[in-house]
């Protein structure tokens, strides 16, 4: 994530040029995230990972601020080197969406590995 950073530098200072931002380049209407939050939302979105109203109860955050920034930090994983672009080769077709869910996909998978280590 740290050798996104200033990708997303470079990304932060186009967003300040463009008329509908204010003075710090934000859109006063969906808030802040730091960088990693930023990167991981980008991921999670890339990936299919969980949902973003997933994710955003779990990072207390509103889904449209994610979805905003994840969408802003997309082009920024054009750049991420080898073990991240790795990581976002898969990509899930139906996420979970609750946390219910979330914990059936995490307990299905800890059994495969414990099943194929026996």
């Amino acid at each position: 994530m740290v050798q996104l950073e200033p990708c997303q530098q470079v990304l932060t200072e186009a967003e300040r040029q463009r008329a509908d931002r204010d003075r710090r380049g934000r859109n006063p209407g969906f808030g802040t995230l730091d960088h990693r939050h930023r990167v991981l939302t980008a991921v999670l979105r890339s990936r299919n990972t969980v949902t973003l109203t997933l994710a955003a109860e779990l990072m207390g955050r509103k889904r449209n601020v994610l979805s905003y920034h994840a969408g802003r930090s997309k082009p920024m994983l054009a750049f991420a080197g080898p073990e991240l672009a790795r990581v976002l080769v898969f990509r899930r077709t139906h996420p979970p969406r609750t946390l219910e869910a979330l914990k059936r996909v995490i307990e299905h998978h800890d059994n495969d590995i414990n099943s194929g280590s026996s």
